[in-house]
């Protein structure tokens, strides 16, 4: 059984049979949301950080939503290596009381990003950092634990009859180190705007990237960003559906399922999925469904756990997902030592992908 699948949109797919994929190809790194699924992508993240990514010295554009922001700030790091191993054990680690407030909560993730990251955090000059959130409107900046719920639900019901409906409530907004240089050709989803990310404003962006309602507490008025209340990324950029536009190179997503639904909302829907067409410069790194069904209990760890075990038997669960997930970052570095060609590597179907998507999420439950 192999645990790592490689998948590769459709100009992706051919440049990786002509020549292979090699470190200089590479445009831009994606992280998606998706909180404790990342934890089998901690060795994986750490081999592209050591080995591979290095490799390449001209601008690699991160790009990140909640969990996938925090990644992308240590890959940015430099010492991404290190900033990795922090996030991991600092995460793994997290305990909350029971009936904890968004507010208690927000303000103990912040207190780990800062040890993360540390207070002196500065990125490498040649990786750009691009913190995706959502700016609320109308009800959904409430903090009011009640109104939320309801303006949340509203949302949800909203997104069942069509995606377009989300830009009543939210606008995307990216803090970048470098505005303007993001390689998507247009967004027309969501009205989208940028601000430039700064040492004042790093901490309270990646804060607000991975703000999930209810759970945690909204950032109100980052530095340097228009007013109002932002949320995490994965409302509008949830495993991503960009025209992301490379034709000299490609964007890797190191991924944490053979799982891409458009926005948060999309996770239980069986036929909303990607556009084929903003996947076509995209090498999709996941492991493979066998390997998912071989984790401890079957699944990924998600946020629910904090709920279903006991910390302690949490811990041991996401430590082992950690440790399996060295079977990834082997399988990848031994792909990329053979000359990383195309013989292993799949054309993406997104219909696959949704359809798996659901019966990841539905075990999850």
């Amino acid at each position: 059984m192999h645990a790592l699948q490689i998948v590769a949109g459709q100009r992706a797919y051919q440049r990786i049979r002509e020549r292979g994929l090699r470190a200089t190809d590479v445009r831009a790194v994606l992280g998606a949301s998706g909180g404790p699924k990342w934890f089998v992508l901690s060795h994986l993240d750490r081999e592209l950080a050591r080995s591979f990514l290095p490799q390449n010295t001209r601008n690699i554009q991160l790009v990140g939503s909640s969990i996938g922001a925090w990644r992308m700030a240590c890959h940015a790091a430099a010492d991404p290596v290190g900033a990795l191993k922090r996030l991991e054990e600092a995460y793994l680690q997290q305990r909350f009381a029971k009936g904890a407030s968004p507010q208690h909560v927000s303000a103990q993730c912040e207190a780990m990003l800062l040890e993360v990251l540390g207070d002196e955090y500065s990125m490498q000059a040649n990786r750009p950092l691009n913190i995706i959130t959502a700016r609320c409107k109308g009800a959904t900046a409430d903090e009011r634990r009640l109104r939320q719920a309801l303006a949340f639900a509203w949302v949800a019901t909203g997104n069942l009859a069509s995606r377009k409906t989300l830009r009543w409530h939210f606008d995307r907004h990216i803090v970048q180190s470098e505005p303007g240089t993001l390689p998507v050709d247009h967004f027309s989803d969501f009205h989208t705007t940028v601000s430039k990310l700064t040492h004042s404003n790093v901490l309270p962006a990646l804060m607000a990237s991975g703000a999930i309602p209810l759970a945690l507490a909204g950032v109100e008025n980052i530095p340097g960003c228009s007013a109002g209340v932002y949320r995490d990324g994965g409302m509008v950029d949830y495993h991503f559906d960009l025209p992301f536009n490379t034709p000299d190179g490609v964007v890797l997503y190191p991924h944490f399922a053979p799982m891409l639904k458009p926005g948060w909302f999309d996770k239980s829907l069986h036929w909303r999925k990607v556009n084929e067409q903003h996947y076509q410069d995209v090498v999709l790194i996941t492991p493979s469904p066998e390997f998912i069904e071989k984790l401890p209990h079957g699944k990924l760890p998600d946020r629910r756990d904090f709920q279903r075990m006991t910390d302690q038997d949490r811990m041991a669960y996401w430590r082992k997902a950690v440790s399996s997930g060295e079977r990834l970052a082997e399988e990848f570095h031994d792909w990329v030592a053979r000359g990383a060609t195309g013989s292993i590597v799949m054309p993406f179907k997104p219909e696959h992908y949704a359809r798996l998507g659901t019966s990841i999420q539905k075990k999850a439950s």
